[in-house]
Parts: C-alpha cells; sequence; structure tokens
C-alpha cells in the first residue's frame, strides 16, 4: 500500500512560504552588524553572477531553450536578484535610522514579502 500525498490548501501553503520567509527575515535583521557602508555595485556584480549560475546550465542541455525564452528568463532572474540584493543593502540605511530593531522589522517585512512572492509562483 502506497502512501498518497496530501496538497495543502493554497492558503495554507501561502501561510507557510510567508511565515518561513519572516523567519528568515527576522534572523538577518537581528544579527545584522554593519560592517561597511552600503554598496550597491557589489548588489549588482552578485546578481550578475547568481544569474549566470542559473542561467548558463539551461543552453548546455540538449533540449535548450530559444535564445527569446533564455533571454527573458535571464533578465527577470537578473532583476529578481538585483530588487533582492539590493533591498539588503538597505538594511545599512534603515540601521542609521533606526537601529537593530528597525532593521528586524524591516528584514522581516522583507522576508514575509519575498515569501508571498515565491508562495505565488508555487500555485
Amino acid at each position: 500500500m502506497t502512501k498518497q500525498k496530501v496538497r495543502q490548501s493554497g492558503k495554507t501553503a501561502v501561510s507557510q512560504f510567508i511565515l518561513v520567509g519572516a523567519g528568515l527575515g527576522l534572523y538577518v535583521g537581528l544579527f545584522f552588524r554593519p560592517l561597511r557602508e552600503a554598496n550597491f555595485a557589489v548588489a549588482i556584480a552578485l546578481a550578475l553572477l547568481a544569474t549566470a549560475v542559473f542561467a548558463i546550465p539551461a543552453l548546455l542541455k540538449k533540449s535548450r531553450p530559444t535564445m527569446g525564452e533564455w533571454g527573458k528568463t535571464a533578465v527577470t532572474t537578473f532583476v529578481k536578484f538585483a530588487l533582492i540584493l539590493s533591498l539588503l543593502e538597505v538594511r545599512h540605511y534603515v540601521y542609521d535610522l533606526g537601529g537593530k530593531w528597525l532593521v528586524a522589522v524591516f528584514t522581516t517585512l522583507l522576508g514575509a514579502a519575498g515569501g508571498y512572492w515565491l508562495a505565488q509562483r508555487d500555485k
């Protein structure tokens, strides 16, 4: 007898994504210590590197996407990574405004929003 997978309701799954994202955001915020100034050039460079890591392997597969599909995926991936990493750089300014606790609130809200964003893709 095999166990049948029970898929959670959409509302429960979305809630889990939001809670996990908020928890990760809280963790990142509570342990943030500004050791340098905000640097958005680093965020963009890391976004380019992450995009390459995600997009280039698709070109090496036998069933490659068309260049148009691949380009669209690469651009979308870059924009997502650049947005996320840039928002993480904003933590420096938030820290200057309100200290560790405001950073924790900021990153918790960002994590929850990111969890919601990922849950929408999962539907």
